[in-house]
């Protein structure tokens, strides 16, 4: 994936960032914020192996946690099946309100429109409960691109002007580079593992539109496509026209 656009300039800055400060960057779960203007968390923009920040070697990533639940189902576009899409949810034994969300994407090289190119997955975003803290990481399990940054908002890669984009706690996006047929030969089939980590008080179930699907690398970002597919999320996530924040300690 070029990184065209702001997300290149984004990126430069993050390198030159963590080529003076990376030990300082702690492996495993970080925070996202909630308010003020800095929306983006850069875990590993460069996909460097030295690089910890945000990574975790095993899933979920923490101990104290069982399986509570796990699917796998295609990914659709165009009528084209474009790959699958992995989740897994996990529930913390001594505090079971508290869960991790896991998904991942692993793509094939299918052509999906008359570009004849395989699609690109720049950003996969899911919802979560708006005013609730999220704690993200990933865990690379065979995957060679790293998960670049992530943040609370729905404008991805190629969406936005600025350093950052408009603030969404009612999803979180992970910006990552899935391409099984990637032109520069330089992206991943398979995405990491994405985890989510938040509290989930009355449990969670399937949204048909719980799982949002990116691609935006472009030259045009009129060109770029999105879609939505079938994911697990917490119970309570408001519909999109009523997003507003909640309050409270669940």
């Amino acid at each position: 994936m070029k990184r065209k656009i702001l997300y290149g300039m984004i990126a430069s800055s993050a390198g030159l960032w963590l080529a003076t400060g990376q030990a300082t960057l702690a492996a495993g779960f970080e925070p996202l914020s909630k308010v003020g203007d800095s929306v983006l968390t850069q875990c590993n923009p460069t996909s460097s192996s030295s690089n910890q920040h945000c990574k975790v070697t095993s899933l979920p990533g923490e101990p104290g946690y069982t399986l509570v639940a796990s699917r796998s189902a295609p990914l659709i576009y165009n009528d084209i099946e474009i790959g699958t899409v992995n989740e897994r949810v996990w529930r913390n034994v001594a505090k079971p309100k508290l869960y991790i969300f896991g998904v991942r994407a692993i793509m094939n090289a299918n052509q999906w429109d008359s570009s004849g190119t395989a699609f690109n997955v720049n950003d996969l975003f899911r919802q979560t409960r708006p005013g609730k803290a999220v704690s993200v990481a990933y865990f690379l399990d065979g995957a060679t691109e790293a998960l670049h940054e992530a943040g609370r908002t729905v404008q991805g890669l190629n969406e936005f002007e600025g350093d950052e984009p408009e603030r969404d706690n009612t999803w979180v996006d992970f910006r990552i580079d899935a391409n099984a047929a990637d032109p520069d030969g330089t992206s991943s089939a398979r995405s990491p593992w994405l985890l989510t980590k938040t509290r989930a008080p009355t449990g969670f179930s399937l949204n048909a539109l719980g799982l949002r699907v990116l691609n935006s690398d472009v030259d045009d970002p009129f060109d770029a496509v999105d879609f939505y597919t079938t994911s697990y999320q917490p119970n309570g996530v408001p519909p999109p026209e009523d997003d507003d924040e909640e309050e409270g300690d669940d």
